[in-house]
Formats: structure tokens, C-alpha cells, sequence
């Protein structure tokens, strides 16, 4: 019997919740209700080679001062050449600049610091024991990649 489980599990909503709530949070996050609503931001921009116009509610958090998201969404390749982004959070829309980042180690590495700073892992859709140290081994398995911004 095999007795051995998975330390680090995906834990996002289901798709249907998400399905529900991502329309809900495009519009809360255009107004000034926005404001109050600090661990989220509104994404806005132009796929890579679609042309189409993104607007991606995701958790925002920021890593030694830095701001990224976790995701382990299809979306996030558009930011594989670092792209222009507006970000609205806050209340604020700010010019911004996302790369993507998938290197395993540098994901995990950031992740453990997230977490150091006291974030549950449930902010970024994840389960996993207490006191449990990220590897990139956890992060492939999860399937999560990093987008890191800077102000333009």
C-alpha cells in the first residue's frame, strides 16, 4: 500500500466558483470599492499573439517589495516577453511591466519567502502542511508560475 501523499496540494476554488466570482471582481475592482479590497488586483492586458484584451482578477502580493502573482493559469505565457500591464489595486491604476517567471527554484524560493512573511498558503490556492518548506519539486507538481511587475 502506498502510503506516501502529496506535502504541497493545489487548493484553488472550483471552476464553477471562479467562473461566478471573476465577472463579480472585473467590475468591483474598476470602482471605488476596489480600495478595500487590498489582497486583489485587476490585470488588464493584450495577449501576445492573440491581440485580445485580458482583464484577470488575481491575488496580489508583494515579495521583498516587489509585487507579484502566483498563477497556475495558461494566461500567465503572455508575460513569457515582458509585456506592458495596467494594474488596478488598491484604487490605483498603475502602468506596470509583468515577467514571467517559471524556473521552479526561483518560484519556490519565493513562495517560502511569502509564506515567512506570514501568508497563509491559501492565499495562493495552495494546501500544505505546517511548517513545510517549498521545493521545486512541490511547485512543478502545482503547476505554478510567478509574474513579477515593475513600475514602468
Amino acid at each position: 500500500m502506498n502510503t506516501t501523499t502529496q506535502t504541497v496540494r493545489d487548493a484553488r476554488p472550483p471552476a464553477a466558483v471562479i467562473m461566478l466570482l471573476n465577472p463579480i471582481m472585473r467590475r468591483v475592482l474598476r470602482t471605488p470599492l476596489g480600495r478595500a479590497i487590498k489582497p486583489f488586483a485587476l490585470l488588464e492586458f493584450t495577449g501576445r499573439r492573440s491581440g485580445r484584451r485580458y482583464r484577470v482578477p488575481v491575488g496580489w502580493h508583494a515579495i521583498d517589495g516587489t509585487p507579484v502573482v502566483f498563477t497556475p493559469a495558461s494566461w500567465s505565457v503572455n508575460f513569457a516577453a515582458a509585456i506592458p500591464v495596467e494594474v488596478r489595486h488598491r484604487g490605483r491604476v498603475e502602468a506596470m511591466t509583468g515577467t514571467l517567471v517559471t524556473d521552479p527554484e526561483l518560484v519556490a524560493s519565493a513562495l517560502n519567502t511569502l509564506f515567512t512573511d506570514g501568508a497563509p498558503p491559501r492565499a495562493v490556492g495552495l494546501d500544505m502542511q505546517s511548517g513545510h518548506t517549498v521545493t521545486a519539486t512541490d511547485v512543478v507538481a502545482v503547476n505554478r508560475a510567478m509574474i513579477r511587475f515593475t513600475r514602468r
